[in-house]
């Protein structure tokens, strides 16, 4: 079993940016099947309101309910409504998750969040940003919430070009037992190994940012670092299964 825990799709609203518009879930599904992932979760692109995006996410899974698996995405700048969308997300569609993407204008996580979030026991992923600042927040909080699975997407940093930083959010993430770090974006195969030596092959997850990345270059990486069949079962579907109660 192969789970990937961090896709995105939809049309976007940001046209400068190609990452966050026209993400077909078509190209997702066939990227999957050549790569061989059995299920993904899938997560909005930029919105300023989520209201369509969740609408979004909610009929690709249920046209797909055996290969995706849904995320929600809000906006804390509108807290209302993004807890209202939350709600419907957890209990009408019973999404696993939530993404909040910072440097996209989603907000820094709430203390109301938290507390909802600590209430459904679900995963909060987190686009991560190479600042001692954010990444302190983010430890204060997970320490905070210790019902909440918080996750740094992207290794703690979303392409950074040091390995020093994912060493620092991997040593954080040994220590706070509801810390982990996806693969999703992770520069160099190196890291991912670098990150398991230090907190352990319980404390990462497979993830890719497809179909953006083609889950397949992630998978690569994996397999060079040399795991033990234990440690990537862990990584590829065990720690998935556990925190997405699946």
């Amino acid at each position: 079993m192969i789970i990937d825990t961090h896709a995105h799709i939809g049309r976007g609203e940001q046209l400068h940016d190609t990452y966050q518009v026209d993400q077909s879930v078509d190209l997702l599904l066939e990227q999957m099947a050549e790569a061989g992932v059995d299920k993904t979760c899938i997560m909005p692109v930029t919105y300023q309101d989520y209201e369509f995006a969740i609408e979004e996410i909610r009929e690709a899974v249920a046209a797909h309910p055996d290969k995706l698996i849904g995320y929600a995405r809000v906006n804390l700048n509108d807290e209302e409504r993004a807890f209202a969308q939350l709600r419907r997300a957890f209990e009408d569609y019973d999404f696993r998750g939530v993404k909040i993407h910072t440097g996209l204008g989603d907000g820094f996580p709430t203390r109301r969040l938290m507390e909802m979030l600590s209430e459904y026991q679900r995963p909060l992923l987190l686009h991560t940003t190479t600042e001692m600042e954010y990444i302190d927040g983010v430890c204060h909080m997970a320490r905070t919430y210790p019902k909440v699975p918080v996750i740094l997407g992207h290794g703690g940093g979303f392409a950074v070009h040091h390995p020093g930083f994912v060493k620092l959010c991997a040593l954080e993430a040994k220590q706070i037992p509801n810390l982990y770090l996806d693969t999703a974006f992770v520069l160099l195969h190196q890291w991912i190994a670098i990150a398991v030596e230090i907190c352990g092959p319980e404390k990462v997850l497979f993830g890719t940012d497809a179909p953006v990345a083609h889950p397949a270059l992630t998978l690569k990486q994996i397999e060079l670092c040399h795991f033990s069949d234990s440690e990537r079962e862990l990584i590829l579907s065990g720690n998935a299964q556990k925190l997405l109660g699946l």
